[in-house]
């Protein structure tokens, strides 16, 4: 058995005063007649009351009170099979790990934004599904379509650029990976493509267009800076010179039928993003089935009824008895 509201426990608090009220309410009611009436009438008052009916309908009333407050409780036991129906959007996260994302042109690194982005996107999704695809040279699916953000969490935050299989930065075969990984989702597709731009294989627009054919609204995060930086390759430490190829990118996005932003040192946060997303996207309807503890606040609170019923039915009067 569980008990939902166990905060509720302390109302049980209120049956001790009144339980400790049976052991003196006759020297209390006594009191009360001696207001009106000498006490020695008292027992010829009420001669054809019967003290044990008395306090066995104070006990019902107890009992009763016992019961209602066990309901409040909210008890649960046994398992049911419950239908959720929801909507929501499904969001392939494309996100470029090369090493060009290491450049420190955006604080405190191309990658690193980029994370913090994705990590506030998360915060604020609706009941949508998430996917996350990493990006060098090859993609790799690091996290298929799932509603349990927390473990999407724990996938973003082990990703790096020295995970990276093969160097390099082909973001068509990134889309690619994310049409085959869009096929069994049930939702309105949505893909968001984080990168800094810069396609050494070149077959991203064709990508871009086979995504689109398939309805799945491509939004492009461009992140870096268009002036560039140099970054250092720490094992050879030769020198590589990066920058934000935003043309490119904003092609793709409007091939996409979606939207470009862009990430600079002064601006740039995924809430355009997201907020032009739930603008314009309905989620698809969804249903999952769960197994639930059954509520049942109903028996107690029957059991307290039928208590109180009982308890009126009782007349707390003696059987006066026939003088022969």
């Amino acid at each position: 058995m569980s008990i939902y509201y166990p905060g509720n426990v302390w109302l049980l608090l209120i049956l001790i005063p009144l339980i400790l009220s049976l052991f003196f309410w006759n020297r209390r009611e006594k009191k009360l007649f001696s207001r009106f009436a000498d006490v020695s009438l008292y027992s010829e008052y009420f001669q054809n009351r019967s003290q044990f009916l008395h306090f066995f309908k104070y006990i019902l009333t107890f009992l009763a009170l016992a019961f209602i407050i066990f309901a409040l409780l909210r008890p649960q036991w046994d398992y049911e099979e419950k239908e959720y129906s929801f909507s929501g959007l499904d969001i392939i996260i494309c996100l470029d790990v090369s090493k060009s994302m290491d450049a420190q042109d955006i604080s405190p690194s191309r990658l690193l934004r980029a994370k913090m982005q994705i990590d506030t996107l998360m915060d604020k999704l609706k009941g949508d599904r998430i996917g996350i695809i990493t990006f060098a040279g090859v993609p790799t699916l690091e996290c298929p379509l799932t509603d349990d953000y927390a473990c999407a969490q724990m996938v973003l935050n082990s990703i790096n650029t020295d995970t990276v299989v093969e160097y390099g930065t082909d973001i068509g075969a990134a889309l690619a990976l994310a049409s085959r990984s869009f096929q069994s989702a049930g939702g309105s597709n949505i893909l968001l493509l984080i990168t800094d731009g810069e396609d050494l294989a070149g077959n991203a627009i064709l990508q871009a267009k086979r995504l689109s054919s398939q309805g799945v609204k491509i939004y492009v995060l461009g992140i870096g800076s268009e002036e560039g930086t140099f970054i250092r390759n720490e094992k050879t430490g030769q020198q590589a010179f990066t920058k934000l190829d935003a043309k490119t990118l904003q092609a793709i996005a409007s091939i996409g039928k979606g939207k470009y932003f862009s990430v600079t040192p002064e601006q740039g946060e995924l809430d355009p993003i997201l907020s032009n997303i739930y603008a314009s996207e309905s989620g698809r309807g969804r249903s999952r089935n769960f197994s639930v503890l059954k509520d049942q606040y109903a028996i107690p609170t029957a059991i307290a009824l039928i208590i109180l019923l009982i308890e009126s039915l009782f007349l707390p009067l003696s059987r006066k008895r026939e003088k022969v």
